[in-house]
């Protein structure tokens, strides 16, 4: 019976946690949703708390981002990624990549840098005249080393950009 009871009690917090709203949806009073796994960790977060876990400042940043057709599959990106460190100057580094897309480029860039990330999960969301992207990282040889990561841009480019160096700042720190 009292297994029974136990049950009922957690059904019944399921279904109260479902109808609360996450960060995102509290902040833009939007419909959309953050995507499960990240609602589900991010639950209760303040708006500052969630950005600050999620959004951290990386110590290398991709900017500067341009785009250009190179063929039918592939577009050329270019781009500056900045090293920063509590101990020395920011160091700043011209890329240039040829891909079939941004996730693909910056990866790309990133890796040339250090840093292996793969995606896992990407999620993306248009936001009045911004982009929202959230995207589950995995270290690269280490697949069980995940995170969450989001990015704010003006382009999907950008948003994309900023995401993938807060994942790889909360993969490697």
């Amino acid at each position: 019976m009292s297994n029974t009871t136990a049950f009922a009690t957690q059904t019944q917090t399921q279904q109260t946690r479902t109808g609360e709203l996450d960060p995102f949806q509290l902040r833009f009073e939007s419909p959309r949703r953050l995507p499960r796994e990240l609602r589900e960790e991010a639950m209760g977060m303040s708006w500052s708390l969630f950005t600050a876990t999620y959004a951290p400042t990386p110590t290398l940043r991709i900017s500067d981002i341009h785009t250009d057709k190179a063929n039918w599959c592939y577009n050329s990106y270019s781009a500056d990624v900045t090293k920063t460190s509590k101990t020395f100057p920011p160091q700043t580094t011209h890329h240039e990549v040829t891909a079939s897309g941004p996730a693909h480029a910056f990866a790309a860039m990133l890796a040339t840098e250090g840093r292996y990330i793969e995606i896992l999960e990407f999620h993306q969301i248009e936001l009045y005249e911004a982009t929202f992207t959230a995207i589950k990282v995995a270290h690269q040889i280490n697949e069980r080393n995940t995170a969450w990561a989001i990015g704010f841009g003006p382009t999907s480019e950008a948003s994309i950009a900023a995401a993938m160096s807060s994942g790889a700042q909360r993969i490697y720190g």
